[in-house]
């Protein structure tokens, strides 16, 4: 039995005899008042598992299987009631979910135990292959370039060289009395600029204190929460985080 008889099946033991929705059925017959999620035959003659106004599985004679979200593929929902659909398929299992790979979160269709990138219109034959064209994962890596580049700036700039010095002579008057002089201030542009030096321990301060409001002293409080090393590196990790480019890996199949 492949998904195109057993959804013929459900459609004829669960179909609606009345109403807008008469001729379709329930995907969840248990639920028949959830009447957005349905199994529909179709005029060509193929099987569908219908949400809303998209035919979110589609099923053939022969047993191939179309999905198909109509860009939805990363809603919730969307997933959600795809992974109940998919247990009209038989003998394969098959779930999809969003998933952080290679460093970027991208739709992730998992087949039997391997994980494939998933798109819309991918096609499954009844044993769970897929027969039409994989496409890479894709990653998210930083931009060497435009890193060496900031690194350079920060040497010209004299940051890299007095950062020591600066960390351990920044207190908390560095953030207490301009706490909000840095707002919307992007922390790269500042560094890399001798002229507004004066700025430099406002944003190691940011870093180094933590300032919290302690309900059991009645004041807000701060603490030191950083070493020099990982200061420095919170910083650059906020001064590089629009560094990075997505592209496609060399990767089809985990």
């Amino acid at each position: 039995m492949n998904m195109y008889t057993k959804l013929m099946m459900h459609l004829e033991r669960h179909m609606y005899k009345k109403g807008a929705n008469k001729g379709s059925a329930p995907a969840d017959g248990t639920k028949r008042r959830r009447d957005y999620h349905r199994v529909v035959k179709n005029n060509d003659g193929t099987m569908a598992v219908r949400l809303f106004g998209t035919d979110i599985l589609t099923a053939y004679e022969d047993g191939t299987v179309r999905i198909h979200t109509d860009g939805w593929y990363d809603r919730r929902l969307t997933v959600l009631r795809l992974n109940e659909s998919f247990c009209f398929f038989t003998g394969v299992s098959v779930g999809m979910r969003m998933q952080n790979i290679f460093s970027y979160n991208q739709p992730i269709l998992s087949v039997n135990g391997k994980k494939y990138r998933y798109y819309d219109g991918i096609t499954l034959n009844a044993q769970g292959e897929i027969t039409t064209p994989l496409q890479a994962f894709e990653q998210k890596r930083i931009d060497k370039e435009e890193t060496a580049a900031f690194a350079d700036e920060l040497k010209e700039s004299g940051f890299k060289d007095t950062f020591p010095l600066l960390y351990a002579t920044t207190t908390i008057e560095n953030i207490a009395e301009n706490n909000y002089e840095l707002f919307g201030t992007k922390w790269r542009d500042v560094l890399v600029d001798n002229n507004r030096a004066d700025k430099w321990q406002m944003i190691i301060a940011r870093t180094k204190f933590y300032r919290y409001y302690s309900y059991h002293q009645g004041k807000y409080v701060t603490e030191e929460k950083t070493t020099a090393k990982s200061c420095w590196a919170t910083i650059m990790a906020e001064c590089k985080k629009n560094m990075y480019v997505v592209s496609r890996s060399e990767t089809f199949v985990l």
